[in-house]
């Protein structure tokens, strides 16, 4: 079985489902990823302008949902919506300042306390 813990939550401005937009991208709204202080050695080489993927738990997501009314009924898995079986998700975030465990990220799109599982550096933007 995966055995997975999150590493720190994030701090956005979202407080419900309706104020978060669909997809970080189609927001500059700000948040700040806070990790536990055992990971902060992990963050050693990221700093302002990298991009990273936040890739986190959407804790409040319906886990019930298979298909969504989106343009037409559709199969959850043709979607980026976090209500699905198993509500991990994934938002790329410009780094904007690394304060030791503490990174500001811009483009969030996750509600306020949201758990983070891990952060990943893009494919495209190197090793």
């Amino acid at each position: 079985m995966i055995d997975c813990s999150p590493i720190g939550s994030v701090e956005t401005p979202f407080e419900s489902l309706a104020e978060a937009p669909r997809q970080g991208h189609l927001t500059d709204a700000v948040g700040v990823i806070e990790l536990e202080p055992r990971y902060e050695p992990g963050l050693s080489g990221m700093s302002s302008g990298h991009t990273v993927d936040v890739v986190w738990f959407a804790h409040v997501a319906d886990r019930e949902v298979l298909q969504v009314d989106r343009d037409g009924p559709r199969g959850v898995f043709t979607t980026r919506s976090q209500d699905r079986p198993n509500p991990i998700c994934v938002t790329r975030c410009t780094v904007l300042a690394v304060d030791g465990p503490r990174i500001r990220v811009e483009g969030v799109d996750m509600l306020d306390g949201s758990p983070v599982i891990d952060l990943k550096a893009p494919l495209d933007v190197g090793p």
